[in-house]
């Protein structure tokens, strides 16, 4: 979903002598059937400068594992060499008929939509603000004749200007992110402290709460799991290597006192690794064997039996099965 807000110098019908808008903002919602995070926030700030367009982007992005994969706020910037009039290719969105948009609306209401990005331009005409409705549909993205109306077609290659010069968006995040996510600190810039205080929430719709958001970003992150040796027998072994926390068990939610039993061999290493873990914990064994296998134990306890205990922590509550 995307949304347009034009501040319109001169917003009159469509001719050769309109002036192209001065200002834009940009807010775009894109949405995809998996997940989650299943939409995908940027907002853009447009303006026209002697050196060409500059643009600040602010990126949006929901979290998905709470535990793991928080919400997060990220800003770029760039110039790009036109001017406004030519990034919207000489359209004046104040002078699009309404009837038109309403019956791009209207052409697939029982199509089953899977992705996309719905965009409404807000304009200021004639000293009032206009919006203006436009779906684009997963087909219109990548089917093979998509027969995407004229315009919603102008506003997909808008968008795709700002995608050239800034960079892509959502469409190139991992769809299940396997690690967790570096901390990233909220901007604390005007368009980021705007967005914040819910000035551009109803852009993206009334039900994105992008404010919100934007505050789940700025709280502060989970401690990220752990892994810790709680006991070892019969000896503690010399520099031992730690288990790596499995990704698959952090996006299960699995964590819990791993116990592997096992024999320590006339030259100090182990040995006949046995578990007697709960069944449920039974993916993160071997990563403990491969761990455990490494050690070395001194000499005065060579040809002993010897158990160890070791501990996966997620570290946030959300995460408990």
């Amino acid at each position: 979903m995307g949304i347009l807000v034009l501040e319109c110098g001169t917003c009159a019908p469509q001719s050769k002598s309109v002036n192209a808008p001065e200002s834009l903002v940009i807010a775009r919602d894109t949405f995809w059937d998996f997940g989650p995070p299943f939409n995908y926030y940027d907002l853009t700030q447009i303006t026209e400068t002697a050196g060409g367009l500059s643009l600040d982007q602010v990126l949006v992005t929901p979290h998905g594992d709470a535990c793991w994969q928080p919400a997060t706020v990220e800003e770029r910037s760039g110039v790009l060499h036109k001017t406004m009039s030519e990034l919207l290719d000489g359209r004046n969105p104040c002078a699009i008929p309404e009837k038109d948009l309403h019956r791009e609306l209207k052409r697939c209401k029982k199509c089953l939509v899977f992705s996309g990005v719905n965009i409404t331009m807000q304009a200021r005409c004639g000293g009032q603000d206009r919006q203006l409705k436009m779906d684009v549909l997963d087909r219109d993205i990548n089917g093979k004749s998509p027969q995407t109306p004229t315009n919603t077609s102008w506003s997909m290659r808008v968008l795709s200007e700002l995608n050239d010069t800034l960079g892509p968006g959502s469409e190139v995040k991992p769809i299940f992110q396997m690690s967790p996510a570096a901390p990233h600190p909220v901007p604390n810039t005007p368009l980021v402290k705007a967005i914040r205080v819910g000035q551009y929430d109803a852009l993206f719709g009334k039900d994105s709460d992008v404010s919100i958001i934007v505050h789940e970003a700025d709280q502060s992150p989970h401690a990220p799991p752990s892994v810790a040796i709680e006991s070892v027998t019969p000896a503690l072994p010399a520099s031992p290597d730690l288990p790596k926390y499995p990704p698959i068990a952090r996006a299960a939610h699995v964590e819990g006192l791993v116990q592997a039993a096992f024999d320590v061999s006339l030259d100090g290493k182990v040995q006949k690794i046995a578990f007697v873990s709960e069944p449920r914990l039974k993916m993160l064994e071997l990563g403990v064997s491969d761990a455990i296998s490494k050690w070395s134990f001194p000499e005065s306890v060579w040809g002993k039996s010897g158990s160890a205990s070791i501990r996966f922590a997620l570290n946030c509550e959300a995460g408990n099965p």
